[in-house]
């Protein structure tokens, strides 16, 4: 027992890659989600859409980076930027390296970020 419980803080200490395996991808791949705004058809069409217009999403992955009210997360098929409309996303909860799964709303990355997609954060937490 004593050793299933030091495996389990050795996890959550490393983040997502320790002893329990890799981190993500979740229900939802963002690479998967990033291939809805591949098209220019597509880019045209969702780039227009309200949050309301667009199905949201789950992602599960592992955080690269956290900075000034941005989170970049990583589920090893693509990067997300992880954003909120009424405050920068809170990072006082995670830190890089922590594994993590996030809903919300997916939009088209921002122009040079390098990254396959924004997220508008409705929940972030650990995953259980």
């Amino acid at each position: 027992m004593k050793l299933l419980g030091a495996a389990g803080v050795t996890a959550s200490v490393s983040g997502c890659s320790g002893i329990l395996g890799g981190c993500g991808p979740g229900e939802n791949e963002i690479g998967s989600v990033s291939g809805r705004f591949d098209t220019p058809e597509a880019t045209a069409t969702t780039r227009g859409a309200t949050a309301e217009d667009r199905e949201a999403v789950s992602i599960t992955g592992e955080i690269q980076s956290v900075g000034d009210g941005e989170i970049v997360v990583d589920d090893g098929t693509g990067t997300a930027e992880l954003t909120n409309l009424y405050s920068p996303t809170t990072a006082e909860t995670v830190e890089a390296g922590d594994c993590v799964q996030a809903s919300g709303t997916p939009f088209p990355p921002a122009e040079g970020s390098g990254h396959d997609i924004r997220l508008l954060v409705e929940e972030l937490g650990p995953t259980d």
